[in-house]
């Protein structure tokens, strides 16, 4: 009996049955998507219908499916500290990569977005897609005083 027993463990373990367990492998990156290198103040030395000044930014998003980059002005138009609806408009226009689309703030309606989605690139995803916003007045302005408006730029994940 005894040898019975041993000459099976020997034929089993020499059958050229295989003995196997599976492993499963993980790892996860962080998201990251942000603005950064972004003048956070531009005046305009003089405030006439078609002036211009250009915002410089960078974007990064490692998200696959893209991401979606907006433009929010605060006040509707330059607001004029005297008087809130006595504002003068502008349009912001955005490029940065495949990005490009403009915002026009000329009604003095609060909180008033563009935005545009895209697709993820190896560049934004690295961090290094430059952009410019171009501010270019579209009114004359009536009334002395100072203009201001808070025009946000964002980033989400698609």
């Amino acid at each position: 009996m005894k040898k019975l027993i041993v000459l099976s463990a020997i034929a089993a373990l020499t059958s050229g049955a295989a003995l196997a367990d599976s492993i499963n492998l993980g790892a996860a990156v962080q998201s990251v998507c942000g603005v950064s290198n972004t003048e956070t103040v531009k005046y305009f030395p003089a405030l006439a219908l078609g002036n211009s000044a250009t915002v410089n930014f960078n974007l990064q998003c490692n998200d696959v499916d893209g991401a979606t980059i907006s433009l929010t002005t605060s006040e509707g138009h330059l607001q004029n500290s005297d008087n809130e609806d006595m504002g003068v408009g502008y349009t912001a226009a955005l490029s940065a990569g495949p990005f490009a689309f403009t915002l026009t703030a000329d009604d003095g309606a609060n909180d008033q977005s563009a935005s545009q989605s895209q697709a993820g690139t190896a560049a934004l995803a690295a961090g290094g897609l430059a952009g410019t916003i171009l501010v270019t007045v579209t009114q004359t302005p009536t009334w002395s005083g100072t203009y201001a408006d808070t025009l946000t730029l964002g980033i989400t994940a698609n």
